[in-house]
């Protein structure tokens, strides 16, 4: 009688292999599919070779293409990397282990920023890791299904990595927000409040004032810093019924502090909603969205955008210190963000962005402030 329990398990394909007879059945060749589906070819190099694990995103591109389920090309992904952890030796495993996570988050920043403790072993970082993201098991294929929908932007701001690290920045954000307590959401104090931003931008302790102020509306603020590899300024959230906003000081002037949190305010009173629950600001320059410009247009006008470049416009050649300040006077705005939205525009030099800007940081008081 044989002993079937001896027998090695037969071998699985992986999706790599249907795809290419998907391929061959059409006379595709790799550039064609590339063409077809908008992935490079590097990264279906990978997958076809199963060097890489499916996301949702490209489970639901070989599905409209080949006439399948989404769920037909995860099962094959996932039944394939289960038979191969079958066969392999203890030390195989914990590189596997740390390899997914690395992958996927930004492990040494995390443990640089303490928001991960030391650890030996993968078993330790992998107990970690559930902590973080609240899970039973290992499967990254959750940040695909629960995340990344929500993450529309087409852009290398956007890669397999980058999105996986500014969700992870975005986890870590609503752990902290979870701590905090909140009062009731009031959109209309909101608006006033959002209508008299540009007034506390030149008080004295304006900055506490008006977070102070944006609290008693029922929004949340905190600054938690941005990961590596990510272009995160911002980010508004729903924490429950109440909006989150958050500050990186990836930027540390002042003129950037205020245009982030007008930029956010319009996130929360244009966009935020049950069905767009989150909003990260990841964009690299000059890449922006129909959210972002609407954020961007109604942020310049609570700050008075249009009135500096009016006021100031015959005096570009030879701007002064003092034409400033007296702009800054007449429309109760920070001498900062003058400067900052004449550099933006390309009016002045961005060496001048230095002027009436300390690190906003030390002006943010240290209870909104996360390592």
């Amino acid at each position: 009688m044989i002993q079937t329990t001896s027998i090695r398990p037969a071998k699985k394909f992986g999706p790599g292999y249907f795809i290419r007879e998907q391929m061959e059945l059409r006379d595709w060749t790799q550039e064609d599919l590339s063409e077809v589906s908008g992935f490079t070819i590097k990264h279906l190099n990978k997958v076809l070779q199963d060097k890489q694990a499916l996301t949702l995103n490209m489970a639901r591109v070989l599905g409209e293409i080949f006439n399948t389920t989404a769920q037909y090309w995860l099962n094959l992904d996932s039944s394939y990397r289960l038979w191969l952890l079958k066969d392999k030796t203890a030390n195989e495993i914990e590189v596997d282990i740390k390899a997914t996570i690395y992958e996927r988050m930004p492990i040494k920043d995390m443990l640089s920023k303490k928001w991960l403790t030391p650890f030996g072993t993968a078993s330790e970082l992998e107990k970690q890791v559930l902590i973080f993201w609240d899970w039973k098991s290992l499967d990254f294929t959750q940040l695909d299904s629960d995340y990344l929908p929500y993450l529309t932007r087409k852009s290398d701001a956007y890669n397999q990595f980058n999105a996986s690290y500014a969700i992870t920045w975005y986890r870590k954000a609503l752990i902290e927000a979870k701590k905090l307590d909140t009062v009731p959401y009031k959109k209309s104090e909101l608006e006033i409040l959002y209508n008299n931003l540009y007034s506390y931008t030149n008080k004295l302790n304006g900055i506490d004032l008006f977070l102070t102020e944006l609290n008693k509306t029922g929004v949340l603020f905190l600054v938690l810093p941005h990961l590596q590899k990510t272009y995160l300024d911002g980010a508004a959230f729903l924490k429950g019924d109440n909006p989150v906003i958050v500050f990186t000081g990836r930027y540390k002037r002042i003129d950037n502090f205020w245009f982030t949190v007008a930029h956010e305010i319009a996130h929360v009173l244009l966009h935020l909603n049950k069905e767009i629950p989150f909003i990260l600001d990841n964009l690299k320059t000059g890449e922006l969205n129909t959210l972002e410009i609407e954020a961007n247009e109604l942020a310049s006008i609570k700050l008075k955008h249009n009135e500096i470049l009016d006021y100031l416009d015959s005096y570009l050649g030879y701007l002064s210190n003092s034409r400033v300040e007296e702009c800054a006077a007449i429309y109760e705005i920070h001498p900062s963000i003058i400067i900052g939205k004449l550099a933006h525009d390309s009016k002045i030099s961005y060496h001048n962005q230095s002027l009436y800007n300390e690190n906003v940081l030390d002006l943010i008081p240290a209870r909104y402030q996360r390592n």
